[in-house]
């Protein structure tokens, strides 16, 4: 009986494995180490408007690797976005997406 339920186990496993899609990058990160993504984007796009490296949210450059997913460069471009027009102070920026994160982990 106990090979039967170790036999079903291992294939249920591999029928779900099998059917669900792969994970981007991002959600594979905790988290926590969401939340710190998300702020070093924020700063990074901070610190992109000081230098007057872009005007706008639709004029910053992104090197893409070319692996990434839709959600990869929509979560990217948002926070990048939101880090722009957020505040001129990078670690500043930083700071306030990564509070904003945490408490969104709160609840």
């Amino acid at each position: 009986m106990a090979r039967i339920i170790v036999v079903a186990m291992l294939y249920l496993a591999t029928a779900v494995s099998a059917e669900a899609p792969p994970r981007t990058h991002i959600e594979q990160l905790i988290p926590m180490e969401q939340c710190v993504y998300r702020a070093k984007l924020g700063a990074a796009a901070s610190w992109i408007r000081i230098q007057k490296m872009a005007t706008g949210c639709h004029d910053i450059k992104y090197i893409w690797h070319g692996d990434e997913t839709e959600f990869e460069i929509a979560f990217i471009k948002e926070y990048t976005c939101e880090g722009f027009l957020l505040n001129k102070d990078p670690i500043k920026t930083g700071d306030t997406l990564f509070m904003q994160c945490v408490k969104e982990l709160d609840k």
